[in-house]
């Protein structure tokens, strides 16, 4: 799960490169920061995970948030190219902060359901993060 985990970080951040521009991304800057919110507010539900049913909603919204997430990005990718460099880099350092505090939070989440991953819908469920991660 670890090579997993790191995978889909690296995923995220070499999405995140290609992102938006923040010209007039404010507002989507916003929104992404608030799916960052999210992902740590799951993060934090993640510890009292007491039973399989609890570890697939948990993913299940996880899930979720990861696909509002990409398309977030897929938008903004459009926009990213037309930015000048300035913009351009002061939009990775943002964009690779947010990963990295997703990625934390995936990390938490993923340690939160282990015991749980046996589970055949839990098990889907990751299964499902790694087919969001990986598809464009």
């Amino acid at each position: 799960m670890k090579t997993r985990t790191t995978f889909i970080a690296s995923l995220l951040v070499s999405i995140l490169m290609f992102s938006g521009c923040q010209s007039e991304d404010k507002q989507q800057g916003a929104m992404f920061q608030e799916e960052v919110k999210t992902i740590q507010q799951i993060e934090e539900r993640s510890a009292d995970i007491s039973n399989a049913e609890e570890a697939f909603v948990l993913m299940r919204e996880l899930n979720q948030n990861m696909k509002d997430i990409r398309d977030q990005i897929l938008s903004m990718e459009q926009k990213y190219r037309k930015a000048s460099e300035s913009e351009k880099q002061k939009l990775k350092s943002e964009f690779q902060e947010a990963n990295t505090q997703i990625d934390q939070s995936l990390n938490v989440i993923s340690g939160n359901i282990e015991p749980y991953k046996e589970d055949k819908r839990v098990s889907k469920m990751l299964d499902k993060l790694n087919e969001i991660m990986i598809s464009k």
